[in-house]
């Protein structure tokens, strides 16, 4: 005997191609969804999969039936299992059906599962797959199976939104413009319908076909004429989708309304605010407080009041409105009014389209900075000021940033962030400018995205600064030593600082110097400038570890802020090496060598407490410019400390 299996084709079922199995036994797989003409199919609606069975034998036999579906062939793990036994009498046929639901549990799962649940995601879905398992009393089993992806399936999505009719107010006698937009994953024929009550009777006005499918488009009903009596007409539209009834064309009702406001200005996340209006219509009606929404980025109506005094006008206060409930959040909030017949949903008319804008306020804020300071009010550059502000906060805690620009400058430079948890005065030490500035600074304080107040101070005012090093030429030891020998003095002079009275800073000077073709280095100690003490000077031997003839240089740090750059000491003699060689008992050769720019002569010096000398009177010439020359004083009694005094033989501030 020969053993197949044939496919049946159906109205509007998907065929699929089966696979046979021996036994006397035939079967064939189709799909059928009600309400659905043609593949694909509606996800959110069961599919009939139908296994048509045929007994081809001379007897009967009873059969298991076991169907396996998903749908990602890609994903097995998302399947379901149906089972169900089927007796036929010989030579007989019958369709075994099981209804497939494509959001059970176990099959919206995985990428399945969130194509099926992405409302922005229209595409079609091609991956489905099935195995069927048909098990005879007797005989050889049949196995259907398909993987090639169907049925398809399409998310039935049919979203309307922004319905409207113009004009919002009018009578039986006018024309109405009506008009919806629509987003489907399918095509469809959207019919207006208009009645005199929610509850109808529903006139047809005409249908308009739906065609961008997965995107957005907009249906228009221009000249529309009511033929009802009316004081609120209604309407809806219906599709593959009907939408709620809506209200409007009203008829028409005169009103009037001023002075808006909103009080306070400002304030924090969860503060309440009053808003108010004054309002006069010849009916009495409702009139609705919409605001801006700060958390939720979106207009919402508050509540609206009742105006019961047609023709009067009547002052309507909304007490206790929040823009804003969730810590932390700042922005710019508005509002507008929108009016009603009592008891309607849609409104009349809105002062929003009336006027064509919104009235802005409250500002919702993080932060509120009061009693701004700086101190002093006045300085120099080279000051020290310290900022200041009380903080008011519905955080508990939050990092405050204090910027300031320079005059003329335009650019804000962060001058460090201070810590506001709750201590309403928050303050930063010691801000400085630069060494070059006169004239207002600005300032102002800043929290993330608050808006932030410019505040004026402190006053700067430029002073002189001069420096001096004495002598301006002289000698080097290149050698460690702290003997009084060879030293510079150097004196830095601060001009138009103001008096102690006025200037209450400190001002801390630093000492740096440079060698030819080296770099900077801090020498002396950190000293305390004052007006009334006047000058400051060190005294010091700033070159004890590098070799060189020629000018020098020296600079000031005042607060931390460099001053311009001065030239000195003019090195023009050094030496080093200065050692003893033993020669007889009790007597010593003393050597140095020596290096200079311009001609001199040198003598040995001794001393016996290292700061009162002697000259030995045995003076060497040396020739300026002849480089490392040894100078050797000998056959001397021992002294405890020697040293060279070097001269030149042109004087030269010596």
């Amino acid at each position: 005997m020969m053993y197949r299996i044939s496919a049946i084709v159906l109205s509007l079922l998907a065929i699929v191609v089966l696979t046979p199995a021996l036994g006397q036994t035939e079967a064939s797989m189709s799909f059928q969804q009600v309400s659905t003409a043609s593949l694909p199919y509606n996800v959110n609606q069961p599919i009939a999969y139908k296994i048509h069975l045929t007994n081809a034998m001379n007897s009967p036999m009873r059969y298991s039936v076991e169907l396996e579906v998903g749908p990602d062939f890609t994903d097995y793990t998302a399947s379901k299992r149906y089972t169900t036994d089927i007796s036929l009498t010989a030579r007989s046929a019958q369709d075994v059906v099981f209804d497939v639901n494509f959001r059970s549990p176990e099959m919206s799962r995985g990428a399945f599962g969130r194509w099926s649940t992405d409302d922005n995601d229209t595409s079609i879905w091609e991956k489905g797959w099935y195995r069927v398992l048909i098990t005879p009393l007797v005989g050889s089993p049949v196995t259907l199976e398909s993987y090639d992806g169907e049925p398809s399936l399409i998310k039935m999505v049919t979203v309307y939104r922004s319905p409207e009719v113009s004009p919002k107010m009018g009578t039986d006698a006018d024309l109405y413009s009506y008009r919806i937009e629509v987003f489907s994953s399918a095509d469809d024929a959207v019919t207006l319908q208009v009645a005199p009550e929610a509850i109808g009777p529903w006139k047809d006005c005409g249908s308009r076909n739906y065609t961008n499918i997965g995107g957005w488009q907009t249906l228009r009903w221009e000249n529309v004429s009511l033929d009802f009596d009316f004081l609120k007409g209604w309407y809806r539209f219906v599709g593959r989708k009907q939408t709620e009834a809506f209200e409007g064309p009203f008829w028409p009702v005169e009103y009037e309304y001023s002075n808006a406001t909103v009080a306070p200005k400002d304030g924090f996340s969860g503060s309440p605010f009053t808003y108010s209006l004054d309002f006069r219509g010849s009916k009495n009606l409702d009139v609705g407080l919409n605001i801006w929404d700060v958390d939720q980025n979106l207009f919402k109506l508050v509540e609206k009041k009742r105006y019961g005094n047609a023709t009067v006008w009547q002052r309507l206060v909304w007490t206790g409105v929040m823009p804003s409930e969730a810590i932390g959040s700042e922005g710019a909030s508005s509002y507008y009014f929108s009016f009603y017949y009592p008891g309607s949903e849609s409104p009349l008319g809105t002062s929003r389209e009336e006027e064509g804008k919104v009235n802005l306020g409250p500002e919702i804020v993080l932060i509120k900075y009061e009693n701004s300071t700086v101190s002093p009010e006045r300085g120099s550059a080279v000051a020290r000021y310290t900022y200041a502000v009380d903080v008011s906060t519905a955080l508990p805690v939050c990092d405050i940033e204090l910027q300031t620009s320079e005059p003329g400058s335009g650019i804000w430079r962060s001058q460090g962030i201070a810590t506001y948890n709750g201590d309403p005065r928050i303050t930063w030490k010691d801000v400085a400018f630069g060494g070059d500035v006169a004239g207002n600074v600005s300032y102002r304080f800043i929290r993330v995205a608050s808006p932030p107040t410019v505040y004026q101070g402190p006053t700067i005012f430029k002073e002189s600064i001069t420096g001096n090093v004495t002598p301006a030429r002289g000698v080097m030891q290149v050698f460690p030593d702290s003997n009084n020998l060879n030293r510079y003095v150097y004196t830095i002079h601060i001009e138009n600082l103001g008096n102690d009275s006025e200037y209450k800073g400190e001002i801390w000077v630093e000492l740096l110097v440079k060698a030819p073709n080296s770099v900077w280095k801090a020498v002396g100690e950190r000293k305390q400038y004052s007006t009334s003490n006047g000058n400051v000077s060190w005294v010091l031997k700033p070159f004890t570890d590098v070799e060189f003839l020629g000018p020098a240089e020296y600079k000031f740090l005042v607060n931390g802020v460099e001053t311009a750059v001065f030239s000195g000491p003019e090195i023009v003699a050094m030496y080093k090496n200065l050692d003893y060689e033993d020669v007889s008992p009790g007597r010593y050769n003393y050597v140095a060598w020596v290096n200079g720019s311009v001609d001199m002569i040198a003598d040995l010096i001794y001393s016996t407490d290292n700061e009162n000398w002697k000259n030995l009177e045995d003076w060497k010439r040396y020739t300026g410019g002849s480089g490392w020359t040894r100078l050797a004083w000998e056959d001397k009694p021992g002294y405890r400390f020697y040293e060279v005094d070097i001269r030149f033989e042109e004087p030269v501030g010596i």
